[in-house]
């Protein structure tokens, strides 16, 4: 993967890159976005059609348009112009190269919107969004999310894989890769930094939260195969578990081959693990729905302008009738949200864990002229009994916790529950929501 130039990640450039950013975002912006719809990594819900948005208007920055026409259209250019060239006479720095500019003047306009799941993927980092659907990629072996706090945590580690061996734990906080601050990145950037060529190395900077001081960590690359599905008995062996990963291209694939091994087997039940699932494409959350689900409405969508449209199973599925209990907690997101949502409506099956994340949003990924991508939040989902969950998730029919002292044992009350519940008729016992500590900031 391509590495972050950490020449450009001065503090003179990046105060630079402030200033200009919310002032001439809108300008540089209606300037560069090019229609056109991209494929998109997992971990957000995405909207694979066409765009439900009409084209933007093109408007050139015309010195001679007035400024009440300029208003009309949402932008004061006679503004933008004169911070322009000030900045350009003023300034006591050097500014940055024009591209630099133009991606610090979108992510500018993008973060003014308030929505952390529309956002602007510079071009030399694009083309992680294509890379991950591919099921490999050459790294470390771990999955990153942005924390409320705007740090960059880890959130799993794959086992047997260079995070894992080099003592690097879910709930770490990257602090910097290679000496660069992750201040201020997201977490697709920050997982371009992290990436490079098999046999390098990369040093991360870590803050963990019983340790009082950031420290550092060198790992060695490798290629990394994700492990989207792994299946196994459990229990007295008569019950069949399968874990998804997340829901890229070949997760329905590799799901169902992984059920029809264990169904031969002939299981009196079915646990299917979705937790820390970040979620994926909508079209294979769909296909994952119909595996268990009976005909009926999976999920109903609408627009901004409140258009409603609802998508159905079918009847083919192979293990539509088996008793279930789905695994769920909160790092389970958008597309793993929509199939526990449709199975809790439906009644198809249990849930037994922690409540969801609560992405109830759908991303249109739209490649720029420049070779970048913008990731627009164009609709909201919701269950088949048309509840909203986003930002409030989706709350199990049995709470079960499984602490940080439970995962450093090796214990994991969920799935014990789950077993229970299945084996014995055994109703989990409520057990108290973790109070969860501050994510240190990076």
């Amino acid at each position: 993967m391509e590495r972050s130039d950490s020449s450009g990640n001065s503090p003179v450039k990046n105060v630079a890159l402030g200033m200009l950013g919310m002032f001439i975002g809108a300008l540089i912006f209606i300037l560069g976005v090019a229609v056109g719809v991209a494929f998109s990594r997992p971990g957000g819900l995405l909207y694979t059609g066409a765009s439900p948005f009409a084209s933007f208007p093109s408007f050139a920055a015309n010195p001679e348009v007035s400024d009440a026409a300029a208003e009309q259209r949402g932008l004061n250019y006679a503004l933008i112009n004169d911070v322009i060239n000030r900045l350009r006479t003023q300034w006591y720095g050097e500014l940055p190269s024009s591209a630099q500019l133009t991606d610090g003047a979108i992510k500018g306009l993008v973060n003014a919107l308030g929505d952390e799941f529309t956002q602007y993927v510079e071009p030399r980092f694009a083309k992680l969004l294509n890379e991950d659907i591919t099921g490999s990629f050459e790294g470390i072996g771990a999955t990153l999310r942005q924390t409320s706090a705007g740090g960059i945590q880890i959130v799993r580690t794959f086992p047997g894989m260079p995070a894992e061996r080099g003592g690097v734990l879910p709930g770490d906080i990257i602090e910097a890769v290679n000496g660069v601050k992750t201040q201020g990145l997201n977490s697709t950037e920050v997982a371009a930094l992290v990436r490079g060529p098999r046999g390098t190395t990369v040093t991360l900077t870590l803050r963990r939260a019983d340790r009082p001081r950031p420290f550092d960590v060198t790992l060695v690359r490798e290629r990394i195969e994700i492990p989207l599905v792994s299946s196994k008995m459990v229990g007295d062996g008569s019950i069949g578990y399968v874990s998804l990963f997340d829901f890229s291209q070949p997760a329905s694939r590799q799901l169902e081959k992984h059920l029809k091994e264990i169904l031969d087997k002939q299981p009196k039940a079915l646990i299917f693990d979705l937790r820390d699932n970040p979620g994926g494409l909508l079209s294979q959350a769909q296909e994952v729905g119909d595996i268990f689900l009976k005909k009926g409405t999976f999920v109903i969508e609408r627009d901004y302008r409140g258009n409603k449209k609802v998508t159905e199973t079918t009847d083919r599925g192979i293990a539509q009738d088996i008793p279930l209990v789905v695994l769920v907690n909160g790092g389970s997101a958008s597309a793993a949200e929509i199939v526990a949502g449709a199975m809790q409506d439906t009644d198809r099956a249990v849930l037994i864990g922690e409540k969801t994340f609560g992405k109830g949003s759908v991303q249109s990924p739209q490649t720029l002229s420049n070779g970048g991508q913008l990731r627009i939040t164009i609709e909201r989902w919701y269950t088949p009994n048309d509840r909203a969950i986003h930002g409030v998730g989706i709350t199990p029919d049995y709470v079960v916790s499984n602490s940080p002292e439970d995962s450093r044992e090796g214990k994991d009350p969920q799935l014990e529950a789950a077993i229970a519940f299945l084996t014995s008729g055994k109703t989990p016992a409520p057990t108290p929501i973790p109070t969860v500590a501050p994510t240190p900031s990076p």
